[in-house]
């Protein structure tokens, strides 16, 4: 497992949106993203890129390494937004859409 730059490779698997293009494409910088801030707009565009790492292959251990956090942290936050999934939350599907271009 590697922190190259900001892509997360592990067992030559590879994210296809590294952490830098996401932070990119929602005006968060990594900082914050990798943050320990509980305000919304850090914590739930955080909580979908572990849902998108987790749903690539990504292990949970290795997620929390990266992120340092208890991996029932990162479940919890993974959890969260499996239920905005569930009711169709908008801005959620909108993070969510970034992964699918």
């Amino acid at each position: 497992m590697l922190l190259i730059g900001a892509v997360l490779k592990w067992n030559n698997m590879e994210a296809k949106i590294s952490l830098e293009e996401y932070a990119n494409k929602i005006n968060i910088s990594i900082a914050d993203l990798k943050g320990e801030s509980r305000k919304k707009k850090f914590s739930l565009p955080r909580q979908v890129y572990w849902y998108y790492l987790l749903k690539n292959g990504v292990p949970l251990g290795i997620i929390s390494k990266q992120f340092n956090r208890k991996h029932s942290t990162i479940l919890y936050g993974i959890k969260n937004i499996k239920g905005f999934i569930e009711v169709g939350d908008k801005t959620i599907n909108q993070y969510l859409e970034i992964f699918s271009h």
